[in-house]
């Protein structure tokens, strides 16, 4: 069981904000601060002590759970649910890619071993009709025993469990043996309903949490004929998952591996995918989708891509091409204000549901049933109502995307409309993602856009903001001038150079006219796929054109790297280079001598003495 709180604390150059510790309210208005979410499983693979009879008798009323009748829990999705039977499977299998550590004092382990990764895998799907009483909550809390491996469970080790949870997370005795006695509305082992493939909804749990976290939830979208499949946040070399690069990279393996074994579910369309995560998860799967181009949608539940922007702006996939598809963020009250990764995409449609009456821990039902019940009358109303709201817009996106198929405003008319809310509760923001360069490059050559300049205006924001891409400008530039629409092509370089003030432009104008800026710019694009007039580049680009017999051109960009890098003795030495090929030795030893003058490194050095003397044997 993971229960976390996000505060201001820095991980190394990890997060600024991250995640440490899981609050909630009680009625005082105190905050209660959770522990270790695993240290109670970890305190009972190492007790070797036998329970007490005072201890059994004290926890009588909740070993006998089994055998009382049903309870009514705290919380309960009143929004309508679908006409799917809910079937519940879980299994553990190994991921033979990945190691893992099991300590001595786990179950079945008399010394250390190194094993295979193991992956609890927790799957909810659209059943068929069944003669059979549905799990009650209990299945789903003792699973928490088998998260890195299938063991045992006695009566025994089941009162250990408890006991020991009970001490560690400061649950109420009371609201815990209410809610293991509840009846789910899932099936153990039903038989799934084959009559179709029903689209799937990977979902990423938060900090070290089970992957039952949000059943209630899972439970709810199975109904409506969807196929979830979780796994608990388990770190990389033990159960506790550390706040940090390595272990938001193994939760998003471990989703990716998920994504790999969904054909082995026999009712599971894998070609309508939607991967969702609750706090940590929704950083992990933002990585997940960067790199899984087949993914259909993403869904952030107070997402700590919110917190730990930092690191997803420092990693190789903060490339908002890679987001293309559907999104859909749920806020609490402290995940409403800084949304970098909101603001900052492009190409998603996407949706924002505010819920800014709900804190943290109100998004997850776990959390609610065992923690936040204990919290008075009116303030728990509060959160069922705001977790009835969050069913009924995860449902609705999905439904939006995989269903209806609806494009833009579609979707905000029939499901995201802010006209249709109450604005005290709840607040929506949606914004039309742009087409990318490609698609916008069409609808212009087949006139359903007038003109490119005047588009680019309309993304502008109020605050002068840039938001479509340098790179996809840069992309557009070419593409115009592929096509022969010279004049196109310069329009946009002159909104280029007036709009993204930080570029290029004006350091290169000072040694060239702006068509001559236009020509090299093509040049360099068409032999780098991008052009920032950096070093690199125009030294690529002069040494494709001098080695391909255009050495007269190629010294233009040789000239140019030496005006725009003045001190950079590597750009000299290739000039010098590009006079030799032309047999200019005389400016060839020019310029050798400038590269020595700039004190280069050894090979440098060596590079330049040895063509100095190879052009003045040249004479």
């Amino acid at each position: 069981m993971g229960v976390t709180v996000y505060s201001s604390q820095t991980f190394g150059d990890l997060y600024k904000k991250m995640l440490l510790s899981l609050s909630y309210p009680i009625s005082t208005g105190a905050v209660r601060t959770i522990s270790s979410p695993k240290k109670f499983q970890q305190s009972f693979y190492n007790s070797t002590v036998m329970i007490s009879v005072i201890s059994r008798l004290l926890f009588y009323g909740i070993l006998c759970y089994c055998t009382a009748m049903a309870q009514e829990s705290s919380l309960s999705i009143s929004e309508p649910y679908g006409n799917y039977g809910v079937g519940f499977q879980t299994f553990n299998i190994l991921d033979k890619s990945r190691s893992f550590s099991l300590d001595r004092n786990s179950p079945g382990m008399g010394s250390d071993k190194t094993i295979f990764r193991p992956i609890q895998v927790c799957v909810w799907y659209p059943a068929e009709a069944v003669d059979k009483s549905p799990m009650k909550y209990d299945e789903y809390f003792f699973l928490m025993a088998h998260e890195t491996g299938k063991i045992d469970l006695s009566k025994t080790s089941r009162d250990s469990l408890l006991e020991n949870f009970l001490e560690t997370e400061q649950v109420d005795t009371k609201i815990l043996e209410k809610e293991l006695k509840v009846n789910m509305r899932a099936i153990e082992n039903a038989a799934p309903n084959t009559t179709q493939k029903f689209p799937v909804l990977i979902y990423g749990p938060s900090w070290s949490s089970s992957a039952y976290e949000n059943a209630l939830l899972s439970e709810f979208l199975a109904s409506h004929g969807y196929v979830v499949i979780s796994s608990p946040s388990v770190g990389p070399e033990k159960r506790d998952m550390p706040i940090s690069r390595i272990g938001v990279e193994t939760q998003a393996r471990d989703m990716e591996f998920l994504f790999s074994i969904l054909d082995t579910l026999p009712n599971a369309d894998t070609d309508r995918v939607a991967i969702a995560g609750f706090s940590l998860g929704g950083l992990s799967n933002v990585l997940m989708m960067a790199r899984n181009s087949s993914v259909d949608a993403w869904i952030g539940i107070d997402p700590s891509i919110h917190e730990a922007y930092d690191f997803f702006e420092d990693s190789p996939y903060e490339d908002y091409r890679r987001f293309s598809k559907p999104t859909l963020f749920i806020n609490s009250l402290g995940y409403m204000n800084e949304l970098p990764f909101y603001d900052k995409l492009v190409y998603s449609d996407a949706y924002m549901v505010n819920l800014p009456q709900l804190e943290h821990t109100d998004l997850a039902s776990q959390f609610i049933k065992l923690f936040g019940s204990n919290d008075t009358k009116e303030n728990v109303a509060v959160k069922v109502k705001g977790y009835n709201l969050v069913a009924k817009y995860v449902l609705a996106f999905l439904n939006g995307v995989f269903r209806d198929k609806l494009d833009y405003r579609d979707m905000t008319r029939k499901y995201f409309d802010s006209n249709q809310i109450d604005p005290s509760f709840t607040q929506i923001k949606t914004k039309k993602g742009l087409p990318k360069v490609e698609a916008l490059f069409d609808r212009y050559i087949k006139g359903k856009v007038k003109n490119l300049v005047s588009f680019l205006d309309s993304t502008v924001s109020k605050e002068q903001h840039m938001i479509y891409p340098e790179a996809d400008l840069q992309k557009l530039i070419y593409l115009a001038a592929q096509n022969n629409l010279s004049q196109t092509s310069r329009e946009l370089m002159a909104w280029y150079k007036s709009n993204y003030r930080g570029a290029f432009h004006n350091k290169v104008l000072k040694h060239i006219t702006f068509d001559q800026m236009l020509e090299f710019f093509l040049e360099v694009y068409r032999t780098n796929e991008k052009c920032d007039f950096d070093y690199y580049q125009l030294n690529h680009t002069a040494q494709l054109l001098s080695m391909g017999g255009k050495g007269e051109e190629s010294l233009k960009y040789f000239i140019l790297n030496t005006q725009l890098h003045p001190t950079n003795y590597q750009a000299y030495f290739n000039l010098g280079i590009g006079y030799f090929r032309m047999d200019d030795f005389e400016k060839a030893r020019i310029n050798f001598k400038k590269c020595l003058e700039l004190n280069p490194d050894e090979r440098f050095k060596g590079l330049a003495k040895d063509f100095l003397s190879k052009s003045r044997d040249k004479k």
